[in-house]
This record gives C-alpha cells, structure tokens and sequence, in this order.
C-alpha cells in the first residue's frame, strides 16, 4: 500500500491516495485532505525521540510499551496502514498518560541521591517533557474519530 490519507469531513470518512490535494469547500462544510502518512512520520520521529531519552533511565517501566509503539509505527510506515491500525496505535499511546497516579504523566527521568535526599534528573533527558508532549498531540492527531 502507498501513500494514503485520509478525507475526513462532517459526512463522509473516505480512503484517497496522498497528493491529489483535495480541499473543496461544500458550502460551509470544509472537506480536507489529511496526510496521515505525514501525521504517522511526524509521530515516528517524535517516538524515536522520546525512545532514545527513556533509554537513558534503566528502571523506567514505561520504555518497552514506546519501544513497541515505535516498532509498530515504523511498521506502518513500511508495509501501509489502515484507519484501523492508526486508531490502535494511537490509543495504545495515548491510553498511557490518562489515569490517575502511576500513570506516564507522573513520571519523571530522575534518580534519587540519598547522600543529598534529592531527585536529579539524569543527564540527557532535558527534553523529555518536550517529546512526551509532542508524542501525546501527535498521537491524538493521528486518531481518526468517524
């Protein structure tokens, strides 16, 4: 399977192949063309990211689940996808960060220093909250509701 996007509008959920630009406005009801291999791409990256930072922290429960989102994704991104497969992986990623304590929202890339009783955040994961929140919108972009 090539490249898809997926036409989305008030009425119609329908498959078109990526670059046939189709932006028509019926009236007041605008029909736009979503490049989900685009959408798909621009998560991958961002789960590369996020992988590699949560691969600094050796204790982090939450690395195997985005390794196997990004495995997934690159999956995709290689052999095509469905609406189906984008819905899954989208909610397999953003299933994690909803919830109360435990959840992936409360974790921080830190470790504990018990000569000083502080957390510090490991070295290289700076950009952590940056990537965990370009993930999330990314995933939620990806969702395709109809």
């Amino acid at each position: 399977m090539n490249q898809v996007g997926w036409m989305c509008s008030v009425f119609t959920l329908g498959r078109i192949s990526s670059g046939q630009g189709l932006d028509t406005n019926y009236g007041s009801i605008q029909v736009a063309n979503v490049n989900r291999q685009q959408q798909l791409q621009e998560l991958t990256s961002h789960l590369s990211h996020l992988v590699e930072i949560l691969r600094l922290d050796r204790a982090c429960q939450w690395r195997p689940n985005f390794e196997r989102c990004l495995e997934q994704a690159n999956s995709l991104l290689s052999s095509g996808f469905t609406r189906e497969d984008h819905v899954d992986l989208a909610v397999s990623i953003i299933h994690v960060y909803s919830g109360g304590m435990g959840s992936f929202n409360d974790y921080a890339p830190c470790t504990y220093d018990p000569e000083t009783g502080r957390y510090t955040e490991i070295p290289g994961t700076a950009e952590f909250g940056d990537f965990a929140d370009k993930v999330y919108n990314a995933a939620l972009s990806l969702r395709v509701v109809g």
